[in-house]
């Protein structure tokens, strides 16, 4: 279902202040439309939302975020980075808002932290926040990242501030050969038919000439894991 806040329809987006792939501190910016089918977007001149101060655990830079509306306000989860330069953490921090604007972010930032020596070490991110109405409870989608592979897990929360992971990754990396053998990771999750279906970004190595030719080192896709057996 799409919602529309003040007549439009809103998409947040990240940008990156210099040229080339990831430079520098991205911010969030915003955009709307009124266009039915979604094609025609007008972008807001100046970032929504920007990073942190240098040293904090955002001052690297923004990536992607997530809306909820929530007890009359907004709330904005986001993964943030502590450096712009290898290697880097990336960690979930939540702000607030009465509008799409003036966001404040929660004091005790960040609400799903990467854990050490484990299989999200480095990132624990990609945040994909939802409502579970059987148990009353709120459940997060995440990847996280060991510096040599990206896998999907989950947090729960009842508040949506505390949250507890699960110990394991949800969706691990595949096989050598298979699609996901370097990374599964980057939820979008979906409840549909009586059953979660999990979309995420799948990474192996390019295997032939022509690969290596048209996509470099890595070979990347979108697949899907289903709650039941396809």
């Amino acid at each position: 279902e799409l919602i529309k806040h003040d007549g439009k329809y809103w998409m947040f987006y990240h940008a990156y202040p210099e040229k080339g792939y990831e430079a520098g501190a991205a911010a969030n910016g915003i955009a709307w439309t009124t266009d039915e089918d979604l094609l025609e977007w007008h972008c807001e001149e100046l970032p929504v939302f920007e990073k942190g101060a240098d040293g904090c655990w955002d001052g690297g830079g923004l990536y992607s975020t997530w809306i909820i509306p929530h007890d009359g306000k907004y709330m904005l989860f986001y993964n943030g980075k502590d450096s712009t330069h290898w290697p880097w953490h990336e960690q979930v921090g939540v702000a607030f808002s009465d509008s799409f604007y003036n966001w404040k972010r929660y004091e005790n930032n960040p609400i799903l932290k990467v854990t050490p020596n484990h299989w999200d070490s480095y990132f624990s991110c990609g945040q994909h926040v939802l409502f579970d109405s059987r148990k009353n409870r709120w459940v997060m989608f995440y990847c996280g990242f060991d510096s040599k592979h990206a896998q999907e897990g989950v947090a729960i929360s009842d508040d949506m501030l505390n949250w507890e992971k699960c110990h394991e990754p949800i969706i691990t990396v595949g096989k050598d050969t298979e699609l996901d053998s370097t990374h599964a990771h980057k939820p979008c999750v979906i409840y549909h038919d009586d059953m979660l279906w999990h979309f995420y970004c799948a990474v192996r190595p390019t295997e032939t000439e022509e690969e290596k030719a048209r996509f470099g080192n890595e070979y990347r896709c979108l697949t899907v894991a289903r709650s039941k057996p396809f």
